[in-house]
Order: structure tokens, then sequence, then C-alpha cells
């Protein structure tokens, strides 16, 4: 049986995302350390030009997915690999999606790059926040529509034995470049930089954390653990 979804396009205004300022800091490398004044400065300044350039727009649709013995058949594609299969176990089925910030943001960073290599790494990190706070709050608008699910951790191309060839197979069965405008290169690259896909299980068991992040959780018996 098949579910053959169609596509959903979601558009999210600039304003509903949080760009946490310690999430930019933890991804320019400063840990747990304060930025100096000048430095915080430039970090909020930078923040505060992303939300004027953002637009956040994902696209998805549900699929069947079931465990093989060489991988998971996602309905729409077979997606290779031991990481994922055990990452949707228990689950009969998955959302595939991608999600971008734009084209506008990524060509602010560009400009930037030119005349200003520090200002470049500033962007580039909260375009980096901006994204994954995009897809986190995805994931929790889902958790709350799939009524008796537990959404397991997202998993994208790239990670574990996942293929990163899965992109291209994964972005075309969402018509990702009409429905969200995210293209792909021959090194299968996405552009804008700033977008992401991902594998979300649907199961009856899962992570009950409120906000699951799997770098940040001290419970590393987890069956459901990534990270």
């Amino acid at each position: 049986m098949s579910s053959r979804q169609a596509v959903k396009v979601i558009e999210t205004e600039p304003q509903l995302i949080e760009i946490p300022f310690e999430k930019v800091c933890r991804y320019l490398g400063l840990g747990k350390t304060a930025p100096e004044a000048q430095l915080q400065e430039q970090i909020l300044k930078s923040i505060d030009n992303f939300k004027k350039e953002v637009s956040y727009k994902a696209c998805f649709r549900e699929v069947l997915c079931r465990g093989t013995s060489s991988g998971t058949d996602l309905e729409l594609f077979f997606a290779s690999g031991e990481r994922l299969k055990k990452a949707l176990s228990g689950c009969d089925k998955a959302i595939i999606f991608a999600a971008t910030t734009g084209l506008a943001a990524e060509m602010s960073r560009r400009r930037a790059a030119v005349n200003s290599p520090l200002q470049a790494l500033l962007l580039d990190a909260v375009g980096t926040t901006a994204i994954e706070s995009f897809c986190d709050k995805l994931c929790t608008q889902w958790k709350e529509e799939y009524e008796g699910y537990f959404l397991r951790p997202r998993f994208s191309p790239g990670y574990g034995d996942l293929p990163i060839e899965i992109q291209a197979k994964l972005l075309d069965s969402l018509e990702a470049t009409n429905h969200a405008g995210i293209s792909l290169t021959e090194s299968y690259l996405m552009i804008p930089q700033k977008s992401v896909t991902a594998i979300v299980g649907l199961g009856e068991d899962g992570c009950r954390q409120k906000e699951p992040d799997c770098s940040l959780c001290d419970k590393t018996d987890c069956q459901f653990r990534l990270q």
C-alpha cells in the first residue's frame, strides 16, 4: 500500500524563528567563553542584518518506510546504510523534508565576504543557527500534528553511513527546486548553502525530551541517540 502524500510547503515569518546568541557563539567556536564587548556587538548586529534578508521556506511529504537487509525503503527511493535503518526502527512512516533560509541571505553573506571576512564568518554562524532553529520549529509543529507518534531525531544525508548522494533523490522526490528554491551542485552541495534535508521517523516510541538534541543530552545509553 502506498501513502503517496502530496508535497506540502511551509513558509515562516522571520520573527517567529529564534536565533539564540549563545548558539551563534557556539558555531563560532567560542564554546562557553563570553565574547568581548566589541565582538558581542558585531554578532548582535549580524543577527539583525540576517533577519532582514532571511526567507524561511520548507517542503515536505509523508512516506512509508520499511527496513530491509541492506537499508531502508522510503517508498519514493531506497536509502542504504545501517544507521538510518536503526534510527527508523519501529517506524512505519517518516517525513522527508528540505528547508532553507533563502537565497537573499546567502547573497548577503557572499557580499560581506568581499570586504569583511569576519562579517562573512559571523553571518555564516548566524545562518547555521537560523536553519537549525527553523528545522527545530518544523519538528515541533509535526510533533503536535502527529498525535500519538514520537518523532525520531532528524537524520540527514552524509551523516553516519547514509550516502551524501541520496541528497539528489530526496530533493527530487520533493521537487525542492520548484517548491523551496533549493538546487544541488555536482558535488551534492545545496544552494542556498544554509539549507537542510532530513528524514524524520514517526514511531509509537521514541525520544521523550521536549526539545531533543542528542549532542547536549546526558542519556548516552538511549537507543534513539544519533550522536
